[in-house]
């Protein structure tokens, strides 16, 4: 089993956005997921769906990775991926996934996820997830590892820009 897990791109900080869950990506954020979408397309990554929290800016990095990766299962949003849900449950149940995911989401819920699903405490942070960043963990005889982690400083310059 694989599970590929997403922070979404940088998001607009613009006051006039009327509410937090309808912030979209700025140029930035656009860019970054853009750059790590094409890498692991290229690399021959594969995903059967792509989940999303259904905030704009989840949607948006997923539907990036969706015109990259072009999944079988389609993109979906899905509940239980904004920042303060809870990890236990899900982090149980992705061992079940007879293919593999893509979850696209916020922080700290995504730290907290990969916390549970290494089976560290929640109050530690395996994995430090920037905007954009890229984690894949298998499930192998029983637990999950980590198998690669990208960043977008690794695709870009670094910038202020937010």
């Amino acid at each position: 089993m694989r599970v590929i897990l997403v922070r979404h791109g940088k998001a607009s900080k613009d006051p006039s956005i009327p509410t937090d869950a309808e912030r979209p990506l700025t140029k930035r954020g656009h860019a970054d997921v853009e750059a790590i979408a094409r890498f692991i397309a290229e690399a021959g990554v594969q995903v059967h769906q792509i989940r999303h929290s259904g905030l704009v800016r989840a949607r948006e990095t997923a539907e990036i990775f969706g015109k990259h990766l072009k999944p079988a299962g389609g993109m979906i949003a899905v509940s239980g991926l904004h920042y303060t849900d809870p990890v236990d449950d899900l982090a149980r149940d992705l061992q079940l996934e007879a293919q593999p995911v893509m979850l696209v989401g916020h922080n700290p819920f995504m730290e907290r996820l990969t916390a549970a699903m290494l089976m560290i405490s929640h109050d530690s942070t395996p994995v430090w997830f920037a905007t954009s960043s890229t984690v894949c963990l298998d499930y192998i005889e029983g637990a999950w590892s980590v198998q690669w982690a990208l960043h977008r400083s690794l695709f870009s310059a670094p910038s202020n820009e937010e």
